[in-house]
């Protein structure tokens, strides 16, 4: 079992859930990317997950596309942001996991890639756009390391080939809320109740979702069906258009310490 198991173990003895919310890397900038772990890491959240910017994702919806554009238009680098991280490790109580689509991985080469995630104490990689049956070798790499290879899952998959990628799912499972990529919605999939309770009857692992997640009371309600909850586009809407304004960063933070009360 990796450290993400180990704290998840951690968690449900104590009957408590899991917030994650997502940053995308050096949105708005460096400087405030560094300010939004940190006071992420003061609300008291147990994962961070961070998104690396790519100008072809598939399963980001417009807000976290609007993120990782303005990241790429500015100072952001893979080797800028490994170097930010280096800095921030060991000030950081929070789980650190990265969400990178395949393409950058695949540039930097697997192994490289690896050591340089261990390096960085990333715990755990999400590649949204990896097949489950072409992740084996970077599976194999990253549990040399000592990370944790988290795989999706969506209302859609079918049930054979649920159990096969629950099987082989490291950390937690990630499931998909809905059909469809990722993005603020008015309510929660119809279908959602029905769909955890279907992934838990093949697996014993924890259950985080994501996907629409738009204010606390959808978290609360989610945090009851799973054992954690992933937020993303709320937090990026609540920047959009404010990038250069003062104060944003204390809005992230209550915002976060919303979601933390509920969850």
């Amino acid at each position: 079992m990796g450290k993400i198991g180990e704290k998840f173990k951690n968690l449900l003895s104590q009957r408590k859930k899991a917030f994650i919310p997502f940053f995308t890397a050096f949105y708005p900038s460096k400087e405030l990317f560094r300010e939004f772990l940190k006071r992420a890491d003061d609300v008291g959240v147990d994962f961070i997950e961070v998104g690396i910017p790519f100008s072809d994702p598939l399963a980001d919806g417009k807000m976290i596309q609007y993120s990782s554009k303005w990241s790429l238009e500015r100072e952001f680098s893979f080797s800028r942001f490994l170097e930010e991280i280096g800095r921030l490790k060991n000030h950081l109580n929070s789980s650190l996991i990265l969400m990178s689509y395949f393409n950058p991985i695949l540039q930097r080469g697997i192994t490289n890639f690896a050591k340089e995630m261990k390096e960085a104490s990333i715990e755990g990689v999400i590649v949204p756009n990896l097949p489950f049956e072409e992740s084996y070798s970077l599976k194999e790499v990253l549990s040399s390391h000592g990370i944790d290879l988290i795989y999706l899952l969506a209302p859609t998959t079918r049930p054979q080939r649920m159990r096969k990628i629950s099987a082989h799912s490291q950390g937690f499972i990630y499931l998909v809320s809905l059909t469809g990529v990722t993005g603020m919605r008015e309510n929660l999939p119809e279908n959602l109740v029905a769909y955890i309770r279907q992934v838990r009857e093949i697996t014993s692992k924890p259950l985080c979702v994501g996907f629409g997640i738009s204010n606390p009371c959808q978290a609360k309600k989610v945090a009851e069906l799973s054992d954690g909850v992933i937020v993303g586009s709320a937090l990026i809407n609540l920047l959009k258009g404010r990038e250069r304004e003062k104060g944003v960063s204390r809005e992230v933070e209550n915002i976060l310490k919303e979601f933390r009360r509920v969850i």
